[in-house]
């Protein structure tokens, strides 16, 4: 399995790629960040490091051809690029919209079409996989107002919600 790990420079995706590099079943880790990721730390003796390919991408608003190239073939994605409540509280909400929402619906559109890509001429019926991490208090009944920055929690919800 080819899987892609978009945000990967950050603390929740270092964790996933070290165990992605552990496990047999994923025969290569596609690591999606804006700066150079590094070979995580700590890595068990089982661990093949060599499965790792860093992708920089200036932003996740355009996927220039090269980088669309190493995503061809990608079975399966963890979505970790976000902004935390924590930084969102000093930004405009267009601009926490824009990365949460609109750089999640074009990176879900782009690894598809490299999935296709990838599937031309096979016969593999085995569904491409996106796993978004939203995070914890978000309100899936976008009637109910959250006590917590509210205006944040329901904006992933929706931004969840939007990829089904």
């Amino acid at each position: 399995m080819k899987l892609v790990v978009a945000g990967a420079s950050g603390f929740v995706a270092t964790e996933i790629i070290r165990q992605c590099l552990e496990s047999p079943k994923i025969s290569s880790v596609v690591a999606l960040a804006r700066r150079p990721v590094s070979t995580p730390p700590n890595l068990s003796a089982t661990a093949d490091a060599s499965k790792l390919q860093g992708v920089v991408i200036g932003n996740y608003d355009v996927y220039p051809e090269e980088v669309k190239a190493q995503l061809a073939g990608v079975d399966a994605c963890i979505w970790t690029v976000a902004i935390t409540p924590r930084k969102a509280r000093g930004l405009e909400f267009e601009q926490v919209r824009r990365v949460c929402h609109d750089y999640t619906l074009l990176g879900l559109e782009t690894l598809f079409a490299a999935y296709k890509e990838g599937r031309d001429g096979n016969n593999n019926t085995q569904p491409f996989r996106f796993l978004y991490m939203s995070g914890v208090a978000t309100e899936r009944d976008q009637a109910k107002t959250p006590k917590w920055e509210p205006q944040y929690c329901l904006m992933r919800v929706s931004d969840r919600d939007s990829l089904v």
